[in-house]
């Protein structure tokens, strides 16, 4: 239900440090207001909820992509860098995980990374959101090009963005999947990370090697984006469906896993407009609403904006991020995240005694 929520001091400030954009702004004009009222019948289930919440831990590395700080800083320093207060305390999917590679494409600079996590055999394909400048004016560059599968049309920035990481993405890919004992896929991004990651596993699902090799034919793949724009039109988002019917008939339906979710009060989703001939990709998404989970009905797949009908129950519970928006998933607060990680910058981590310099600041202001 939409409704204002009483807030604490610590959350007022919260809010006052925000420096990223939430798109709320974006949400008040572009989000269209379904009619379909959400009730406890559209919840997801509890243990579709607890999967996701795995996901969402798999989801950290696409927060992590986005580090000024180099990634094999933080993998080698992750101890440190998890405890209270540093830039990795929640984090905690980074602990036993390895870095495989990190990547950085050759248009925009956009990074990702694969890291392996040995104790779920999962091999994490995790690609950035909109972090620079240069990025954003990808994001800008809304004019349609052909797909190579001549099966629909790609929004033209991302598609370019794709192409220059796609060559190393591939390659990297290739290798891991090769020395690593791999049983689950997974591609993830926040943001434009979301639809790259659609991008990627498009392609990864329309290899002709997939369904060949002994190995792919055990591998579960799943495909994870929080907060993804539009990326192509009708069309495209009909080959989508395809690829992805057609590994679930060769391999098993549970072995081919889409979860896109979107979340109240972010406006992302809502871009670029239908008017200009987009569509989302996931035919049944989920909408988060504070800590709650809905499926969206299939009819309903466009819209942004949804009242909720929660149980006396959930009234009760505290609410973490009651403005919602672009920066509020699974449970972290990425503005906070994005501030400590700054810090870190700063901090001059190639030298010695950076715990101190960090800690230093940190004292000064945490919120």
């Amino acid at each position: 239900m939409l409704k204002r929520h009483a807030t604490s001091d610590e959350v007022r400030r919260m809010y006052a440090s925000e420096k990223l954009n939430n798109f709320r702004w974006i949400f008040k004009i572009l989000g269209t207001r379904s009619s379909y009222l959400l009730t406890d019948a559209d919840r997801a289930a509890p243990d579709l909820v607890v999967r996701l919440a795995e996901l969402g831990k798999s989801s950290q590395f696409a927060d992590i992509a986005y580090s000024i700080v180099p990634l094999k800083f933080l993998f080698d320093n992750v101890t440190v860098l998890l405890e209270a207060g540093f830039p990795l305390e929640g984090y905690n999917a980074i602990q036993g995980a390895s870095l495989v590679t990190s990547i950085q494409g050759s248009v925009g600079r956009l990074p990702a990374m694969i890291v392996y996590r040995p104790s779920l055999k999962q091999l994490v394909v995790a690609i950035s959101g909109t972090s620079s400048l240069e990025l954003a004016l990808h994001d800008l560059r809304a004019l349609r090009c052909d797909h190579p599968s001549r099966r629909g049309k790609v929004h033209s920035g991302f598609w370019a963005l794709y192409n220059g990481l796609k060559l190393a993405l591939d390659d990297a890919l290739e290798d891991a999947l090769e020395k690593h004992d791999v049983s689950e896929l997974i591609f993830t991004g926040h943001s434009l990370g979301g639809s790259i990651s659609y991008l990627a596993c498009m392609d990864f699902l329309s290899a002709d090697s997939l369904h060949t090799s002994a190995r792919a034919r055990t591998l579960s793949v799943t495909l994870a984006a929080f907060g993804a724009p539009r990326t192509g039109d009708t069309k495209l988002v009909e080959f989508w469906k395809e690829l992805v019917a057609i590994y679930r008939r060769s391999h098993g339906a549970e072995k081919m896993i889409e979860y896109s979710v979107r979340a109240y009060n972010d406006g992302v989703p809502s871009l670029p407009p239908l008017r200009l001939g987009y569509r989302h990709f996931a035919a049944d998404p989920f909408y988060l609403d504070q800590t709650r989970l809905y499926h969206v009905p299939h009819s309903e797949c466009e819209h942004a904006l949804f009242e909720t009908k929660p149980s006396s129950v959930d009234e009760e519970n505290a609410v973490q991020f009651p403005k919602g928006g672009h920066n509020y998933y699974n449970g972290r607060d990425f503005e906070r995240h994005g501030r400590r990680i700054g810090w870190l910058h700063k901090a001059n981590i190639a030298d010695g005694g950076w715990e101190e310099r960090y800690r230093k600041r940190l004292s000064k202001t945490d919120i």
